[in-house]
């Protein structure tokens, strides 16, 4: 399953691509029941409710309200990995702020260490609400060292709501990715988000990827279900499962066409109304080693 590979190839992991379903899952709904998603640029893989709603009242009659509203969060990640590869070591700082009602932006600087190599991953997002039945996200990033790192990607999507409670969400999206050296990926997302009378949300996704050079395909689907509520918690359990066309473990060293299978279990909880802590789970699994991953988090919402 090992190969070595020429010096200029460089080539990424498809499991540690940003899921931008990932970047939706949290949502708050408003007083009618219409849910609204908000997209938080890389990583992992974990997403964020940002729908900050803090108010300071004066003296009545005034009434202060915050001009920008949004969210940081920070934490450490660790995974321990079979077949004789190195432990990886994670390090992030994220946050958004609402520049308008219909506006809002998310950045994320992540160090990583794995496969005995680290980088430092930059990313930057959008998401902009054009009516009460469309919405879209673009986010682009870029990094400094780390083969397992792309020298830059650009992710998108959009979204519509549907039926008569605009409870359910379908999405259509692209990755672009391109490693350090030749290397290319050209990625198709499909996606239905179904929100049913709280606490319960189900997510069904798809990605149709391409690899060039070579033109190598490889799909994979998934399957999330979420159950909580905005300022109190959210546990999500999700499966990804599919083909990867390729994956790099050293500078010279590749896996190739193979079946992988993904679990992780994520629990947002608000101690109060503004700050809370992320806990996520992933376990990983291919022909060559498995991955047992642990992250937690802290965020303040403003």
């Amino acid at each position: 399953m090992k190969k070595l590979l020429p010096g200029r190839w460089v080539l990424k992991d498809p499991s540690l691509a940003i899921d931008w379903n990932d970047r939706i899952r949290m949502v708050k709904l408003s007083q009618t029941g219409t849910p609204g998603a908000y997209a938080l640029a890389w990583l992992l893989a974990m997403s964020a409710a940002t729908d900050a709603s803090a108010q300071a009242e004066a003296t009545p009659p005034r009434t202060f309200v915050p001009l920008l509203t949004g969210f940081v969060e920070g934490g450490i990640g660790h995974a321990n990995l079979t077949g004789n590869n190195a432990n990886w070591n994670d390090q992030y700082l994220r946050g958004g702020v609402h520049l308008t009602p219909k506006d809002y932006v998310t950045g994320e600087i992540s160090h990583q260490s794995h496969f005995d190599d680290q980088g430092t991953f930059f990313g930057l997002g959008y998401t902009r609400t054009f009516d009460e039945n469309w919405y879209a996200f673009l986010s682009a990033g870029t990094s400094a060292g780390g083969f397992f790192l792309p020298e830059f990607r650009l992710d998108g999507a959009l979204f519509r709501k549907l039926l008569e409670k605009k409870n359910l969400v379908a999405s259509v999206g692209f990755t672009y990715y391109r490693a350090k050296e030749v290397y290319t990926d050209k990625t198709l997302l499909l996606g239905l988000t179904y929100y049913f009378d709280a606490p319960w949300i189900i997510q069904l996704g798809a990605r149709l990827n391409r690899s060039d050079p070579g033109n190598v395909r490889s799909n994979r689907g998934i399957i999330a279900v979420i159950y909580g509520r905005d300022k109190d918690q959210y546990i999500t359990l999700k499966y990804d499962g599919g083909s990867e066309a390729y994956q790099l473990t050293g500078e010279q060293s590749l896996l190739s066409d193979f079946t992988s299978h993904e679990v992780s279990l994520n629990w947002r909880k608000w101690f109060t109304k503004r700050y809370g802590m992320n806990l996520r789970a992933v376990y990983y699994d291919n022909p060559s080693y498995k991955r047992k991953q642990a992250e937690i988090g802290f965020f303040v919402e403003f």
